[in-house]
């Protein structure tokens, strides 16, 4: 995988004293105005990436990635080595579970022209793959490679030692390799490989893999990242599939930092002032898609999709949101929910208020077919700018519900908690706790909460980070009380 991070190189500025400074100063005068050198940059740069997803309670999933790549460069020697982690769970059961450890040693002759020799380990438990072992030498040629872009191809013989299927055999084998790097911006860039290891004498037994991706800078150490990776096998265990594919999105982290990102003549929506502003008035909308895909050997899908909008004036104000999820496990469904909420306050002064709210509910993995709650209540907000907003409300609601294919309705008291933090002008906390409990039969209550965390990558871009618990004291036969999800994809802002 071509993972190698964008580094910053110092150039250093050299300036000598005059013989009559010199003459005049005293040695410890002289080391005052001395600079001090930089550290050299050491010729490694190490990136580490993850991803991380769950679903607890009635769905039970888990999926997660771990990648390491280390990449050297000085004079004409390069190499790079590095390590990947796929794995996947539904309720207890492996979808995914591979890992891979790769490195490469080139010497270049003439900045273009290379030879090396590479290594590459592979076992994935899904496939029915104990184990892959792939050595051998390559010869190479840069054919773009500049402060932009890199594009390499590559050639030569090797040995594959393996067993699948419990057969071992090992065999003469040929490598071929495509490498791209394009730095789309200072921010940005965009990398692809592909790799083709065919056994010499019988080209019906090869191995193909294939990589996308970009990533997109959020700090100097942090960046988004978002790939995808194709495997064929075309010799496959016996039962088992020819190819696999797995879509990612996660973080990435740089021991020795990216690049600073020029940030003079940032286009900004957010306010510059550290002061805490007046709320912002009007309209103010954002939608979220959340994807994790694994076809082929494991086949597993993931969606959420949410969308929250806003509208306020000084004497009302109209909240709108919803959000889905979806997952599926080798054609079986894991979880399908939706939740969406319509609230409109009316305020008493300029922190109180009286407000109408519909709520409505469905998750077919707890069996709940429906829950509608109509909800009048009060409210005040606790701290209310356009940094801050904290505020509690409660009232008197009416539930509707069918769950486990048996219907109810009964009259219920709502309370909610709700706040929003900025905590820079591209960090921005959103948090809301509610409770709806049966004052008949205390047993019955419903409790949710519900965080994100919302890092700017534009103007209207966000990577966003999630987290939702929702808990039925009184759920269906034979579901748990409790759900659990956290999640990560991006948001848009309009």
């Amino acid at each position: 995988m071509t993972l190698i991070p964008l580094t910053l190189r110092s150039t250093l500025a050299l300036f000598t004293l005059s013989p009559s400074f010199a003459d005049s100063a005293s040695a410890g005068d002289f080391l005052k105005f001395l600079p001090l050198s930089p550290a050299p940059r050491s010729p490694w740069d190490v990136t580490g990436a993850a991803s991380l997803g769950i679903a607890k309670g009635n769905a039970d999933n888990l999926t997660y990635s771990l990648q390491l790549l280390g990449t050297y460069a000085k004079n004409t020697n390069e190499g790079h080595l590095g390590a990947d982690l796929f794995s996947s769970e539904d309720n207890g059961t492996a979808t995914t579970n591979s890992f891979r450890l790769f490195g490469q040693y080139n010497h270049l002759f003439n900045g273009r022209l290379f030879i090396g020799s590479f290594g590459t380990f592979l076992t994935d438990e899904v496939a029915d793959l104990d184990y892959r072992l792939d050595a051998g030498l390559t010869l190479g040629y840069y054919f773009l490679k500049n402060g932009t872009t890199k594009l390499s191809f590559e050639a030569g013989p090797g040995y594959t030692w393996e067993k699948q299927g419990g057969l071992s055999e090992h065999y003469l084998s040929l490598r071929f390799a495509q490498r791209l790097e394009h730095k789309l911006s200072k921010r940005s860039k965009i990398w692809q490989s592909l790799t083709l290891t065919p056994e010499a004498s019988h080209f019906d037994n090869r191995l193909l893999v294939a990589e996308a991706g970009f990533d997109i800078l959020l700090t100097k150490e942090w960046a988004l990242r978002n790939s995808i990776r194709y495997q064929f096998d075309h010799t496959p265990a016996s039962g088992q599939g020819e190819d696999d594919l797995i879509l990612l999105t996660g973080l990435s982290y740089a021991l020795g930092g990216f690049p600073a990102a020029d940030e003079s003549g940032r286009m900004t929506l957010k306010p510059t002032s550290s002061d805490p502003e007046p709320i912002q008035m009007g309209w103010s909308t954002t939608s979220g898609l959340t994807v994790s895909l694994a076809q082929g050997n494991s086949d597993s899908l993931f969606l959420g999709l949410s969308a929250e909008s806003s509208y306020r004036q000084k004497t009302h104000e109209t909240f709108l949101a919803a959000n889905s999820s979806y997952s599926e496990n080798d054609g079986d469904t894991s979880a399908d929910a939706l939740r969406a909420s319509a609230q409109h306050n009316r305020f008493l002064d300029e922190k109180f208020f009286f407000g109408t709210a519909m709520g409505y509910f469905r998750d077919d993995v707890a069996d709940v077919s429906y829950r509608i709650t109509p909800t009048t209540s009060l409210g005040y907000y606790l701290i209310k700018n356009d940094e801050v907003t904290l505020s509690i409300e409660a009232g008197p609601s009416v539930t509707f519900e069918e769950v486990g294919g048996v219907s109810d309705d009964f009259f219920s008291l709502t309370t909610a908690q709700k706040f929003t933090w900025e905590l820079s002008d591209r960090l921005t906390l959103n948090q809301n706790f509610g409770i709806i409990l049966d004052p008949s039969e205390s047993d019955n209550a419903i409790l949710t909460a519900n965080a994100y965390l919302d890092t700017d990558l534009t103007p209207n871009i966000a990577w966003r980070i999630a987290a939702s618990w929702t808990f039925d004291n009184t759920p269906a036969a034979g579901r748990q009380e409790d759900d659990t999800t956290l999640t990560t994809g991006l948001a848009v802002k309009f």
